[in-house]
């Protein structure tokens, strides 16, 4: 249930704002990934090889970055010296990647061939979104 602010409230104790609740999906988000690229790394590249020839993973991939991007923007734009920026840069960084895909799908298919692709990569790939989950989930526990 919303209040006069916009907050949800959960019981009669707690609060949460829609923001809050953008960065712990996004913060979850990035954990959960991360976690799944660092330890099926192999996974990985073969969806990724495979997908590349087939017409609808940009399209379905486009559609998802696009939504996503667009809930990220439209409820966290948010440009602070703290780590919450690091949700609105993704959500724009999402947004982009959506356009991109839906309009130019090919231009993007040529990039990602052009990314030589190893488990190590992919696993950085992995510790790099661990680390923005942490830094986010972070934040959000000290201000709690």
């Amino acid at each position: 249930m919303l209040d006069q602010h916009g907050s949800v409230m959960i019981g009669q104790a707690a609060e949460i704002s829609r923001t809050e609740i953008v960065e712990w999906v996004v913060a979850c988000a990035l954990l959960v990934v991360g976690t799944s690229l660092l330890l099926r790394a192999r996974f990985w590249m073969n969806a990724a090889s495979t997908g590349l020839a087939h017409p609808l993973v940009p399209l379905f991939s486009g559609l998802y970055a696009l939504l996503t991007g667009l809930v990220v923007v439209v409820l966290h734009n948010l440009w602070v010296a703290d780590a919450r920026v690091i949700v609105t840069v993704l959500g724009w960084m999402a947004l982009v990647v959506g356009v991109v895909l839906l309009m130019a799908p090919e231009l993007y298919g040529a990039l990602l061939r052009r990314i030589p692709l190893s488990p190590r990569l992919v696993a950085l790939r992995g510790l790099v979104r661990i680390a923005l989950g942490g830094a986010v989930v972070g934040y959000l526990l000290s201000q709690g």
